[in-house]
């Protein structure tokens, strides 16, 4: 574009410094709008107040997205948004909004569709330009100042003289991102061999030296590697664990993991993991977390061990409010020497800064972290791992003392915006680690961030979406109450006198009544918002909000005996598989969750006969043993392993194959029961343990049984559980 004449006026002398006025977004609670309260640009939040200025005025309207931890946001917010020409030429001719990217994903994916749409790319900052009537017409993302000015110039003067070109090119570009938003597919059932095609086509697309998808920029992807570690639990694919192994393995000895302070990061600007961007999201600790001890339970693993715990704790020690919810992000950016933002700055290594901080122990240090002379960053360095550790002992207590002397660094932003979504995916992560690493701790910080959106973030049958500085704010939307549902059930499994179950029943009912289209799926909102509905299916920063929801009724489908759960996880399963089936790359969480639906749970933990038995594995390699225990609800049983009766289903055991004799089994409670008169019954009841022993490498450890109450007895099911 050629930078039109008539904006060589804003070239003129600035305005002398003086304290700016606040703009309205002035009594917004978003960390992210309160830091451009005093730009030089008139900023509204989005609302009807903006687009009702911009039809008056006649003007068009600048949209700007993004969100507090994003190191570019803040470069155009220093460059153009503190420019007194940038500000004075879109106050004069555009109306100008702010979006929290976080607190509105709705409108947020739309948005970033138009600017995907126009240019082909994305990413925050992203910048999109609309119609009074809220019809985009252009996007872009970060532009430096002069670039910024150029666009400015060219869109205005293009609105003043050809609106029937922007008007025309807004109604083509609506038309397109609405189709795409309410896109429909064909049904397919997704069988196994379906299942095992698309493991196949994202096997292709990763990285076979440094393990995760494509190339740089390179982000973990957890809902694909969760996916294909699904399947590798199913099938018993060598493949495809070691596939999702690399890529672990690649995150976790990478730059991308703070390794001097656990977390992990957003996303890996090269191929290597070695050098990231610095932002620290909430989700991925949940998510890459999450993956790490399921890997880990399925094939023994201290590094991964170490690293999701190391994790959790950064999380409960640095992003837990006291009131109990996890906080949203930490910056990219802080504060240098010289009192400039620099990205990473707090986080980053020179040999020099090494030796000052840990003494006679650097040399080991800088060895093993690979701290190199002129560092990529600056001249300085992440801290990463690419050879064996001979002492972790060691290497831990030097990476404590590296993690105190950062201290004294400015530290990054804490963006306080406690997120229902992402806390409930939290939620489900730390259950899952305390499980795992028998950490009650974990399973306290869930239950507290639990308790305290029900009793802060709840608006009458509904949620909030966002809460800070003691207030709840926006409509929840699809994610947030399917994922809040899943994280009930969660912290019922572990905690079943809780109380969790009802609300996360409640809460399906509240979608299934707001949410849903006819044909079955839901829409991201209650009502429209921005372009139109809008059916999300494809992952995001957290898996979408379809896929959440046919986990959530799948989950109580195998945990409760409401019929209508179990008809619509079969409806939804039905019609979800077809569009995930269409674009596997970017629904593979929506594939996950068809696939449980129809071919049961992985990991180690099972609930089934309606909730009535629950079954826990636990796969100890080490001892040669596989631990399970079963909890069977009061007014149930199991039938014992050698029924009194022949056409009774045992409770059964098997190792690859192989049964186990009688002597593994408990002696079974002998009783009488109305429904069957006066024969009496072998049967276990409350809690049972079994112990199998398991070989070195590759197990399967096969469960059978039925439930029964004094009424009826239920089909007989049956579970595998896996190891290597």
């Amino acid at each position: 574009m050629k930078i039109i004449a008539f904006i060589s006026l804003l070239f003129a002398s600035p305005l002398a410094a003086q304290e700016r006025a606040p703009n309205h977004l002035l009594g917004e609670s978003s960390p992210y709008l309160q830091q451009h309260i005093y730009n030089t640009v008139n900023w509204y939040p989005w609302g009807e107040a903006a687009f009702a200025k911009a039809r008056a005025e006649d003007k068009p309207i600048f949209l700007s997205v993004g969100y507090t931890a994003c190191h570019w946001c803040r470069v155009m917010a220093d460059e153009s948004f503190e420019d007194e020409a940038v500000g004075a030429f879109l106050n004069e001719n555009f109306i100008s909004i702010k979006m929290d990217r976080e607190e509105r994903p709705d409108l947020d994916e739309q948005f970033m569709l138009v600017t995907q749409t126009a240019t082909g790319g994305g990413g925050w900052p992203n910048s999109v330009f609309l119609t009074a009537e809220g019809a985009p017409f252009y996007g872009g993302g970060y532009y430096p100042r002069d670039a910024f000015l150029e666009v400015l110039g060219e869109l205005s003067q293009l609105w003043s003289e050809d609106r029937a070109g922007i008007e025309g090119t807004a109604e083509a570009l609506s038309d397109v991102v609405r189709a795409y938003l309410n896109r429909k597919a064909r049904a397919r059932a997704l069988t196994p061999e379906l299942a095992r095609a698309v493991s196949a086509r994202l096997l292709s697309r990763m990285d076979d030296f440094y393990g995760g998808f494509g190339v740089a920029p390179k982000f973990p992807q957890e809902s694909s590697l969760l996916y294909l570690l699904d399947q590798a639990e199913r099938t018993a694919d060598q493949t495809l664990l070691e596939a999702v192994q690399l890529a672990a393995t690649g995150m976790v000895n990478g730059g991308i993991h703070d390794q001097a302070g656990g977390g992990f990061h957003r996303y890996a600007v090269d191929n290597e993991w070695a050098v990231p961007h610095f932002e620290k999201m909430l989700y991925n600790q949940a998510l890459i977390g999450r993956l790490l001890t399921r890997l880990n339970g399925l094939q023994a693993n201290p590094d991964y061990a170490r690293a999701a715990q190391r994790s959790f704790d950064y999380v409960l020690h640095e992003m837990q409010a006291p009131e109990g919810g996890f906080y949203a992000s930490q910056d990219a950016d802080s504060l240098n020497e010289r009192g400039e933002h620099e990205e990473g700055y707090f986080y980053v290594w020179t040999p020099e800064a090494v030796r000052e901080a840990v003494g006679a122990e650097a040399d080991f240090l800088i060895a093993t972290l690979n701290v190199e002379e002129h560092g990529a960053i600056e001249g300085a360095n992440t801290l990463r791992i690419t050879d064996m550790v001979q002492d972790q002992a060691r290497l831990d207590a030097g990476l404590e003392v590296l993690r105190l002397a950062r201290l004294a660094r400015a530290q990054p932003i804490t963006d306080k915006k406690i997120l229902l979504g992402w806390n409930s995916e939290m939620i489900v992560s730390l259950v899952t680690g305390a499980r795992a690493f028998e950490r009650p701790d974990y399973l306290a910080a869930a239950q507290a961030s639990a308790r305290f959106i029900m009793e802060n973030m709840r608006d009458n049958d509904g949620y909030f979406r966002s809460y800070i500085a003691g207030e709840a704010t926006i409509e929840a939307q699809l994610p947030d109450y399917a994922s809040f549902g899943r994280a009930l059930l969660a912290l019922h499994d572990a905690d079943p006198a809780g109380g969790w179950l009802p609300e996360a029943g409640r809460i399906a009912r509240y979608v299934l009544a707001h949410f849903q289209e006819d044909s079955g799926v839901f829409r991201m909102n209650a009502q429209p918002q921005g372009l139109g509905p809008f059916i999300q299916f494809d992952d995001g920063e957290v898996p979408s909000g379809n896929a959440q929801m046919q986990r959530l009724l799948s989950g109580l489908a195998r945990r409760s005996t409401d019929v209508d759960f179990i008809q619509q996880a079969n409806v939804l399963a039905d019609v979800l598989s077809g569009h995930a089936l269409a674009f596997p790359e970017q629904r593979a969480a929506a594939l996950a969750a068809v696939d449980a639906q129809n071919r049961g749970d992985t990991g180690s933990l099972r609930a089934v006969a309606h909730g009535a038995v629950q079954v826990q594995a636990k796969l100890d390699r080490a001892a040669g043993e596989a631990h399970f225990t079963i909890l069977v609800a009061k007014g149930w049983h199991i039938n014992a392993h050698v029924p009194l009766e022949d056409y009774y289903i045992p409770t059964a055991l098997s190792v690859n194959g192989e049964a186990l004799g009688a002597e593994a089994y408990p002696e079974p409670v002998i009783t009488n029961l109305a429904f069957n008169g006066t024969t009496p019954l072998a049967l276990y009841e409350g809690a049972l343990h079994l112990t199998a022993p398991i070989a070195p490498g590759a197990n399967v450890v096969n469960l059978a049984l039925q439930a029964c109450n004094d009424e009826v007895c239920l089909a007989p099911q049956s579970m595998s559980f896996r190891s290597w």
